[in-house]
């Protein structure tokens, strides 16, 4: 068995077969590189599947999400997000994934070390109607050295509700499939001004 972690198949999270992408090609053909996985997580769901898989791969200034699908034939590729997430060269500036407790996924991207702006950011993936979209949105920012130019911006992209820094909103941007999402995308009212 492939797996992306084979040094570490004794921990069952991280030991991930290498699944098979639904043009039959091995993901590591599509570019999937062992050393370059950064994130992994198995979410089990309702529906039409009853789990995914979730891959986040470093590339050259960002990360790239790769969600496989398993409704019981095995492992399909249903989305690639190129460039969904920012990452930084240094500590504190590296994206991560984490699986939530309702079948959702939170992929998130931080600057936490370098300069006088810091941030957070969150994206929050669900399955719905057969689509993976970002269907939420946390932006978490400061200024180091000024404290009036920090806030938090919280956007539901399934309502269209939102609120930043204490004053809520309504945006026109709507929940995007996965796929159509980088790390450029942003609600316009969430810009830190």
């Amino acid at each position: 068995m492939k797996t992306l972690y084979s040094g570490l198949a004794s921990l069952t999270l991280l030991a991930v077969s290498i699944p098979t992408t639904s043009s039959g090609l091995l993901a590591e053909d599509a570019g999937i590189v062992p050393s370059n996985v950064s994130g992994v997580e198995i979410v089990p769901v309702d529906g039409d599947i009853f789990r995914y898989k979730a891959v986040l791969v470093d590339t050259d200034g960002s990360a790239d999400l790769y969600i496989f699908t398993d409704a019981g034939n095995g492992w399909v590729e249903a989305a690639h997000a190129r460039d969904i997430a920012w990452r930084g060269g240094s500590y504190g500036q590296s994206p991560w994934l984490e699986a939530t407790g309702n079948g959702s996924l939170k992929v998130y991207s931080e600057n936490a070390s370098i300069g006088r702006s810091r941030w957070e950011q969150v994206l929050t993936i669900a399955y719905r109607n057969n689509t993976f979209v970002v269907a939420g949105y946390t932006l978490s920012y400061y200024d180091t050295l000024d404290e009036a130019l920090s806030g938090t911006c919280d956007v539901n992209l399934l309502t269209g509700k939102g609120i930043h820094k204490d004053t809520p909103f309504r945006t026109s941007l709507k929940a995007l499939p996965v796929q159509n999402w980088t790390m450029d995308t942003q609600p316009q009212e969430c810009s830190a001004s």
